[in-house]
């Protein structure tokens, strides 16, 4: 790594934020629905490159003390935000650490897990070529590694952008000033094509609106630093495979579908895309993909593509939950298109009772075979075949899924959603509610809470009952007012994934 880049990240810190996608137990599900067994999410190893402060690997050892976590990145500072963080959780089960990854070797072992988010594109070639030499070393039999990067065709465009912000920030040093010199270059393109209807016009109104939102740092890191390689999705497969690994999937199963194609385009795809890397490259093609988070398994690696009802009843299943700023997590429309589905296929009771089974538990992951038991003793009348209704139900699981209507996972949550005699929050989002209002939930996202909830989820430490943790949260409020705020609060914080027991 140049030291001009690691100076960038050690003045202007990317975010260090908890990534859904990139959670041992979204991969370890994408695994398991291609046939191969993936190390339990509960004991394994997880190696994170360039972890940042740990905002990702931090709430996964608070989740899973039985597992082991190591993060590497070249920032020193944030290592040492993060290291703080890591003491003052007492956590014994994670190592954050100011390494290059080019100095990375043998005597750190194997992983079941490796994370490479938001590196890949960002960094030399060199060290592009350690990152795939690292995860063909370093990853176990049964371990998978996930790597994110920009991919062409759709940063082709983009990539006007950043040549016109580069330009126009030459020969200014001091980050900030960059970053306002690009916004404004950004918005002076924007303004002289308004009223202009061409594909560039409204590419520059698009790329304007979205970075508008953008916080400085990802402008600075996402466009202004000297490297950043967007390539295709064959490219990078080619390189993977010459070090030993072969593809397993995406972390999103969704986006290695034709959904969404029209039919006949969809029949000429199946004609000229007879491989699954060709056909992958292909959609990117149809679909102007901007960036991958692709999974990889070491070569010898043995998969069976087809998605059978069987694979879906080892899982778990969840009723998809949207996060939204003012009510934490939203499930309302997941079930909407539940419903849909269920209308289409002529679904009968035992269908509609699983959905009632998942919401009066969600955002809780069921076992199938619970879901599958609960939804019978609830359903009338009851299936006549229990056999061939397992199956069915499968099948309508994986529909939800595909649809966005529920989320599979391969471990058992982390959460309650029935608080206990004497509720704890994580050690981890008590923390951060001393803080502030954002806090990371259990389902590795961040939530909002307002100030009353935040006040409560600080006292949740396990040592205390309901009312005694309310008491010392709201010293203001009368008895009669605690107990009626309490439950509602209690019952909403369970709901956000913030308690633990």
């Amino acid at each position: 790594m140049t030291a001009d880049l690691r100076a960038s990240y050690d003045a202007f810190p990317y975010q260090s934020l908890p990534l859904r996608q990139t959670h041992p137990d979204r991969l370890a599900t994408i695994a398991s629905l291609f046939g191969f067994a993936p190390a339990p999410v509960e004991q394994c190893r997880v190696l994170e490159i360039g972890c940042a402060a740990g905002g990702n690997l931090i709430p996964m050892a608070v989740s899973y003390p039985q597992s082991g976590f190591v993060g590497i990145d070249f920032s020193a500072v944030q290592i040492a935000e993060g290291a703080r963080e890591v003491d003052a959780l007492k956590l014994t089960n994670i190592q954050l650490l100011p390494l290059d990854v080019m100095a990375f070797d043998e005597s750190w072992g194997s992983f079941d897990y490796i994370i490479a988010h938001g590196i890949y594109s960002w960094v030399p070639g060199a060290v592009q070529e350690k990152i795939l030499a690292l995860c063909a070393r370093h990853l176990t039999a049964s371990g998978v590694a996930m790597i994110s990067y920009n991919t062409l065709p759709g940063w082709r465009m983009l990539a006007v952008v950043r040549d016109a912000m580069l330009f126009q920030t030459r020969g200014i040093d001091d980050p900030r000033l960059r970053v306002a010199q690009a916004r404004a270059t950004l918005e002076f393109l924007a303004a002289s094509v308004q009223g202009d209807e061409s594909a560039y016009a409204r590419l520059i109104r698009l790329a304007a609106e979205n970075l508008r939102h953008k916080p400085d740092y990802y402008i600075l890191h996402e466009y202004l630093e000297d490297t950043n390689e967007p390539l295709y999705f064959h490219e990078f497969m080619s390189r993977a495979g010459r070090h030993g690994l072969r593809y397993l999937g995406d972390t999103d199963l969704r986006t290695m579908l034709s959904t969404g194609i029209a039919p006949a385009a969809e029949e000429t795809l199946n004609r000229i895309a007879t491989d699954l890397l060709r056909r992958e490259q292909f959609l990117d093609f149809l679909r102007n993909r901007t960036f991958r988070h692709t999974l990889l398994l070491r070569a010898g690696a043995v998969l069976d593509r087809k998605l059978a009802p069987a694979r879906i009843m080892p899982l778990r299943v969840s009723l998809a939950a949207a996060v939204e700023p003012s009510t934490g997590l939203s499930m309302a429309d997941a079930q909407g298109r539940a419903r849909a589905i269920n209308a289409a296929a002529g679904a009968g009771p035992m269908a509609a009772a699983a959905l009632d089974v998942l919401a009066a538990q969600a955002p809780l992951a069921v076992a199938f075979d619970a879901l599958f038991e609960q939804a019978a003793r609830a359903a009338k009348p009851a299936p006549p075949d229990i056999g061939m209704e397992r199956t069915r139900l499968a099948s309508l699981v994986l529909q939800w899924h595909l649809a966005d209507a529920v989320e599979l996972h391969f471990a058992a949550s982390s959460f309650v959603v029935e608080p206990g005699m004497r509720p704890m929050a994580s050690p981890h989002a008590r923390r951060q509610a001393a803080i502030g209002a954002q806090v990371t939930n259990q389902r590795h996202e961040v939530v909002t809470v307002d100030d009353s909830a935040r006040a409560l989820l600080r006292e949740l430490d396990g040592g205390r009952t309901a009312e005694e943790a309310a008491a010392a949260a709201w010293p203001e409020l009368s008895r009669d007012a605690r107990s009626a705020r309490l439950n509602k609060t209690l019952t909403m914080l369970a709901r956000q994934a913030l308690l633990i027991a």
